[in-house]
Order: structure tokens, then C-alpha cells, then sequence
């Protein structure tokens, strides 16, 4: 017998098993995540906090039981942009059956909230292996790239802050987006996004976010454990010309990460530099400061072939390739019956 049950209706027995679950799928698949000390408690806990982070955002979560042992789960998130769908199975090899399970919840959450179509993005090859085995429609490649500590370069950094000339400016850290800010930061990304959107060779297209969402987002990375980090550089009209921001996780303290972040620079400040020094001055910080991360990882895009290449500069390397897939809700049907 199968079952898909939502976290927040698991009763203190259910909560058990899909912890022994769940201990092993870190174990064997993410032993960065892992704790052997974890208790049911604390992951309930730590998944509830995840649930208030997330729940604006249509957030959902079903854990999958077959014969009243956990196999696995699948999570659905709408924001203002697109739906996107994850899953964990404790499986090497996900059984077709089991993805068919996922995917019926998956087309459910579509059905609620009248979705044409939703997204998975991944860089786990059991998970890319699962998706292919259904012909699931690949959306677009994906690459990380990454730098560890002992390549960073001090000197280099030094000499691009030394070199670059922001008079005129003022240089400004924050770990919170000032609140008379995000006004003046919602119209900045809307070019940045823009741009962004015009060198992707997929086209995708998204809604605009507005204040409100830019605001959700902080709140909602706050609230699972994240924390912002940004340099900027203010006109003295007290706005943005450009900024460097990322986050640094309390659950994975080894790894600083831009993905969620950006460094961006207004239309009307670029071709200064001013993208390389901020990001110069934010890993200065980050060596000074920080004794405990080992790498800083990065999805910036080739298609974005500007910062691509500051990123080559700075030394990152690729080293994690994935997919984005996209699943019309008739594909789904087609797979489901």
C-alpha cells in the first residue's frame, strides 16, 4: 500500500520513520548534511522552519510511504516567477514506479493552482537519470563553478580594489537590504533581469518581481537559515549602482553561496570595474572574517558571458554540471494515465 502524506499531518510514528529515511538519504547521498546526533525532534524542527520560510510561497510537502516505511518525498513551490517541484527517494536507481507517484502529487499541486507547466532543475545524476528515463523535456544544461580557499588570492584582490577608481561613490555592507532601499532595488533588477533574460539563448520567460517579492525572498532565505551577504556601491543620490551579494548557510558552513545572489551593476555604471572590485572586496571580507568555509561556488551562466568571465578571472572552475527540466501539465497526465 502507498501513501503520500503532508509533513505537517505526520503523526509522531510517521515522523520516526521518515527520519530513519531521510538519515539514510543524507548519509549515502549528502554526507555534508549529514549528523549521526540528528534526532526526529530536531529534524522536525529544522523542516518546520523551512515550512514557515517557504509557506508564502504555496510551499507543500508530501512524504511517500509504502508499507508504512518512508521512501521518499516531494515538495511543490510557487513564486512569482514559475512553480518548481523537488523529490528525494532513497533509491541509487528511483523506480519508475515511484517517479510516477511524485509526479501525480506534482500534477495535483497544477490542478490547485492552475499551472501549465512547472520545473525541476538538478545536478544529482540519480535524480537526472530518474527524469530522462520519462523523456521528461530537457528545459536547459546547467554549470557550477567553484574556487576553494587555499586558490583565493589575496594580492590579486588587493590590487583590483587599489586599481579601481570609485570616487564619487560611497561603499556601503549590509546583511539586510535597508528597507528605503528595495524600491530603488526592484527597479534596478528589473533591467538586470532583463539583460539577463536577453544574452540566455533560452528564451524563458518570467514575470517581473515587484518590492513584494524581493522582500519574501530575504525573508524567506532569513528564515531558513541563510545569511545575506552585500557590498554596494551608493550614487550620491543614495542609489544602487552596483552590488555583490551572497549567503553564507548555517546548515553548510563549508560552502559560501552565490547561487540566490548576485553582482550586478546599474546600466549607467558599467565598463568601471566596478563588478570586479566589489567582488574583490567582498572575498577580502569573507578571508578576513569567515575561518570557516573551504569554497565559494557560483551558477553564473556562460551565456552571461560578462561575468562569466570575472568569474574565470577570479579562478573559479566548473565542476558540476546538471539540467533544468520543464513538465507541461499534459506531460505529466501522459506519464501519470
Amino acid at each position: 500500500m502507498v501513501e503520500t502524506i503532508s509533513l505537517t499531518e505526520l503523526s509522531n510514528d510517521l515522523w520516526q520513520k521518515y527520519f530513519v529515511m531521510i538519515q539514510e538519504v543524507r548519509r549515502k547521498y549528502y554526507p555534508v548534511t549529514y549528523n549521526p546526533d540528528n534526532t526526529p525532534a530536531k529534524l522536525k524542527d529544522e523542516w518546520y522552519k523551512y515550512y514557515d520560510a517557504y509557506r508564502e510561497k504555496s510551499f507543500e510537502q508530501y512524504a511517500i510511504f509504502r508499507n508504512n516505511a518512508a521512501e521518499g518525498w516531494v515538495g511543490t513551490l510557487l513564486d512569482s516567477r514559475s512553480a518548481s517541484f523537488n523529490f528525494e527517494a532513497n533509491f541509487d536507481e528511483v523506480p519508475a514506479e515511484l517517479v510516477k507517484i511524485i509526479l501525480e502529487k506534482v500534477y495535483e499541486y497544477m490542478l490547485k493552482h492552475d499551472l501549465k507547466d512547472i520545473y525541476h532543475w538538478t545536478f544529482e545524476k540519480r535524480k537526472i537519470a530518474a527524469l530522462k528515463g520519462i523523456n521528461a523535456p530537457i528545459y536547459e544544461k546547467m554549470i557550477n563553478t567553484i574556487i576553494h580557499r587555499n586558490e583565493m588570492n589575496t594580492d590579486f584582490y588587493n590590487g583590483i580594489v587599489s586599481g579601481t577608481d570609485i570616487s564619487g561613490y560611497t561603499l556601503m555592507f549590509c546583511e539586510d537590504l535597508p528597507e528605503e532601499l528595495y524600491d530603488n532595488f526592484t527597479v534596478l533588477m528589473y533591467d538586470i533581469l532583463e539583460d539577463y533574460r536577453s544574452l540566455n539563448p533560452v528564451k524563458k520567460y518570467n514575470r517581473r518581481m515587484e518590492k513584494a517579492d524581493w522582500q519574501l525572498r530575504d525573508k524567506s532565505e532569513k528564515l531558513s537559515g541563510s545569511k545575506m551577504q552585500m557590498y554596494m556601491l551608493m550614487t550620491p543620490e543614495n542609489e544602487i549602482a552596483a552590488y555583490c551579494s551572497l549567503y553564507v548557510d548555517s546548515y553548510n558552513k563549508d560552502t559560501i553561496r552565490h547561487s540566490g545572489g548576485f553582482t550586478a551593476v546599474a546600466r549607467a555604471h558599467r565598463g568601471r570595474g566596478f563588478a570586479a572590485y566589489l567582488k574583490a572586496k567582498m572575498y577580502l571580507k569573507l578571508l578576513a572574517e569567515n575561518p570557516d568555509f573551504t569554497n565559494i561556488e557560483t551558477d553564473t551562466m556562460p551565456w552571461n558571458i560578462h561575468m562569466y568571465r570575472i568569474n574565470e578571472r577570479f579562478g573559479f572552475k566548473p565542476f558540476k554540471y546538471g539540467y533544468e527540466f520543464k513538465l507541461t501539465k499534459e506531460f505529466i497526465k501522459n506519464i501519470t494515465g
